[in-house]
């Protein structure tokens, strides 16, 4: 149910986005623009049809779009052990707010933290929580490389000036959501639903 109304908005071109607010995809025709002084708009506030929230589109020079608030990253995985749940769950809101260093080095956290939970001492150097990963065979066998991705990742936003983009962020969290369905996703549903 819609709240109030917005003064004086204007009819505009749809645009198609996920509102943030009520997890829906809409595409309101109503809204405020932002004019330039020349050149193209720099953005729009549009209204949910749904919920009646505001989201501002921000227009780059090369046509890209950026919505804020960001809709929820919504990936779940299940049967995860409390503590890395927490972790998991930050990543998804770091991920969501375009805190691509966070999610690199949160991720770095949640090897160590699968790592202790499969019998590692705590105290390690992390290089030898990844090896120990791997002697126990968490890591699949042709895995490595991809939780070396995570390792370097890490190094890099540990020790280096330079932020981690996008793409480097979200390939280290397709890379650890593998690894911690593989580790604790997959066994949890086997136990519940096969082994009764």
């Amino acid at each position: 149910m819609v709240y109030g109304s917005w003064l004086s908005t204007q009819k505009m071109t749809n645009r198609r986005y996920t509102c943030a607010y009520c997890d829906s995809l809409v595409a309101p025709s109503s809204g405020y623009l932002c004019d330039r002084a020349a050149g193209a708009p720099l953005g729009r506030i549009v209204i949910c049809p749904n919920c009646n929230n505001p989201t501002f589109l921000k227009y780059d020079d090369l046509g890209g779009v950026t919505q804020y608030p960001h809709p929820s990253y919504k990936e779940k995985i299940d049967y995860l052990p409390k503590d890395i749940e927490s972790i998991y769950n930050e990543i998804k809101i770091c991920i969501s707010n375009q805190a691509y260093t966070a999610v690199v080095l949160l991720a770095r956290k949640v090897l160590m933290n699968i790592a202790v939970d499969s019998g590692a001492k705590e105290g390690r150097k992390f290089i030898e929580y990844v090896d120990y990963l791997e002697d126990i065979g968490t890591i699949p066998k042709d895995g490595r490389g991809w939780v070396d991705v995570i390792r370097k990742a890490g190094n890099t936003a540990t020790h280096e000036i330079p932020s981690i983009d996008s793409k480097t962020a979200h390939d280290v969290l397709t890379f650890l959501e593998f690894l911690l369905r593989i580790k604790y996703e997959m066994p949890g549903k086997m136990a519940k639903d096969y082994n009764k």
